[in-house]
């Protein structure tokens, strides 16, 4: 079964990069395809990717789009992929309780990491995604952004 998946998702990505884009109707499709936008976006700035959707051992609800090194500092990056004329950014989505969300993920993270990092931060990567095929989605990368009003710590 899992081999089956693994075949599926890599002719899905094939597909993605020769120009055959998800159904717009299917809403995890173009999610998926949002996240591959902005790791490989991310790839092509030099990003090193560590983790991919990221889970928690301990509780399977906190998870981490990408967990990637920009040279020595861990960044936790959210991915936020909208159709190009959404009412609300992908910035502008991240409400109090997303927020939260992702900050009992990144202190879940910190402490099962064998390594703990010296620096981190958090970046967010807004995918706008186009309406019709022939046009290319637009990408955003907000770097280092202070969502928090506490520390990490």
């Amino acid at each position: 079964m899992e081999i089956t998946r693994a075949f599926k998702d890599f002719f899905t990505i094939l597909r993605w990069k020769f120009g055959q884009l998800p159904s717009l109707d299917d809403a995890k499709q173009r999610g998926c395809y949002g996240e591959w936008l902005g790791k490989e976006f991310l790839k092509k700035k030099g990003f090193y990717i560590l983790e991919k959707n990221w889970r928690s051992r301990g509780d399977r609800r906190k998870e981490i789009d990408l967990v990637c090194l920009d040279r020595e500092i861990l960044v936790f990056v959210e991915i936020r992929a909208r159709s190009e004329n959404a009412l609300i950014s992908g910035f502008h989505s991240l409400n109090s309780r997303k927020r939260k969300a992702l900050l009992r993920s990144f202190k879940a993270y910190l402490l099962e990491a064998d390594d703990q990092p010296f620096s981190y931060r958090f970046d967010l990567v807004e995918v706008d995604l186009p309406k019709k095929p022939s046009k290319r989605a637009k990408l955003f990368h907000h770097e280092n952004i202070a969502i928090f009003q506490d520390t990490l710590h």
